[in-house]
């Protein structure tokens, strides 16, 4: 093994250390200790250390389908935090902000990689038994230039925001995993 196979090898075993996927099995799950959805038993949940208050399940793989939970963000504080070696500081949550601009901050969140967005549509829905919003939305993931569709609902509960949202391949993985999405978004439960 040469030096860049070493390199190679001990980047592989620093990031299995940080990051692991765990299988989820069918029933009731508990996202950062803030709501509850309904699994069914398909997806499995990238557990990132210091993860902040989002949770990222995916059933197929990372490039193919995200399903990304962003719970009791408070106001001040953002989506995600600003990507690794940059001092750029991203946008925050404000607990007055009306649906559109949460979707302005989603959008701001989810670009940071300099990929494209799209607002396709925006209406009041319920969501985790209040009242809140969903959006449609498409991109273009910057990295390989792959066409995404999205969708995610939202609401404000005493001033905290939750978000959650799907994305995936707008060829074959929307489609497929689209009803099991909504089904667990629509399941969403904002525990007491």
């Amino acid at each position: 093994m040469g030096l860049r196979g070493a390199i190679l090898a001990a980047a592989v075993l620093l990031l299995s250390s940080c990051f692991a996927m765990v299988r989820m099995g069918p029933g009731t799950v508990t996202v950062r200790d803030a709501i509850t959805v309904s699994s069914d038993g398909g997806w499995n949940r990238l557990d990132v250390p210091g993860g902040g208050g989002g949770e990222v399940w995916t059933s197929d793989g990372l490039s193919l389908d995200v399903l990304t939970f962003f719970v009791a963000i408070k106001d001040g504080d953002p989506l995600v935090p600003a990507p690794m070696g940059t001092r750029r500081t991203p946008p925050a949550f404000r607990a007055a902000m009306l649906p559109h601009q949460i979707v302005e901050l989603f959008e701001a969140s989810a670009t940071q990689d300099g990929s494209t967005f799209r607002l396709e549509r925006l209406a009041p829905s319920a969501f985790a038994s209040a009242d809140g919003f969903r959006f449609e939305f498409s991109m273009t993931r910057k990295r390989d230039d792959v066409a995404l569709r999205g969708f995610a609902y939202g609401a404000v509960v005493k001033g905290k925001l939750y978000l959650v949202t799907f994305r995936a391949p707008r060829i074959h993985y929307y489609a497929k995993h689209l009803p099991r999405a909504e089904a667990t978004v629509r399941s969403a439960l904002i525990k007491p």
